[in-house]
């Protein structure tokens, strides 16, 4: 088979990218086999792989129309070797916007002649570590289901790329505590860890927009606390 378990698991959380790599796989994979006497012998590798494709883009609500699987295997084959370069292009386009619109975002924030928060160095530095460490830990943990796993990992990795010393607005970080209220209210003492880290960065959110605003040194944000004591 073209794909495995680890393959999957290894898949970037952009949709954009990881359907790219699901394509070059495949286009790889057909360039490997030479002859079409190869690849007509490793047919059933395709159509796992054209599921697996179809499965992804409708998962994520892409819109493409995957080719028609034929009686002639060998056009099910080029087709789908086609299709993967075609959508391969896309993808590649959609991830240089984005990459575009994280730049533009940049600095229209540096730019911007309204309000501007500014983080600094060691703060910023922080706030990223730590939706690292949140990633890493939600892609690991058990606690979620399939779907909630991919928003909060979506989140965060958005907040971690438009995170930037220089910002027009930091209102979408304030979602991850309600995100964390959320988690708090579904798992309990076993959501600390994720719980702790959102609330170390909502102190540092609320640092630097404080000073901002020239509230008065030291005000505080109340923290999110899970609740170590167990009711009975």
């Amino acid at each position: 088979m073209i794909f495995n378990e680890e393959f999957f698991n290894n898949l970037p959380v952009n949709k954009y990218e990881a359907g790219q790599m699901i394509c070059k796989k495949i286009i790889e994979y057909y360039y490997d086999q030479e002859q079409p006497a190869d690849r007509y012998n490793g047919y059933s590798s395709y159509i796992d792989a054209y599921a697996a494709l179809d499965a992804f883009i409708q998962h994520h609500g892409l819109g493409y129309v995957m080719p028609n699987i034929e009686s002639d295997r060998h056009k099910t084959i080029e087709s789908l070797h086609r299709f993967c370069q075609e959508i391969d292009v896309d993808f590649d386009k959609k991830i240089s916007t984005n990459e575009y619109e994280n730049a533009k975002n940049k600095y229209n924030g540096i730019f911007e002649n309204g309000f501007i928060y500014k983080f600094t160095d060691g703060d910023l530095n922080r706030v990223q570590e730590l939706i690292s460490e949140l990633r890493d830990s939600i892609s690991s943990s058990q606690l979620f289901d399939a779907n909630h796993k991919e928003r909060l990992l979506n989140k965060l990795e958005r907040l971690q790329k438009e995170l930037h010393k220089k910002m027009s607005s930091i209102d979408k970080f304030w979602g991850l505590v309600g995100d964390a209220g959320i988690v708090l209210g579904k798992f309990g003492q076993d959501a600390k860890p994720f719980v702790d880290r959102i609330s170390e960065i909502a102190q540092i959110i609320w640092r630097t927009q404080a000073n901002a605003e020239e509230l008065p040194s030291g005000t505080s944000l109340p923290l999110l606390k899970s609740n170590d004591n167990k009711t009975t």
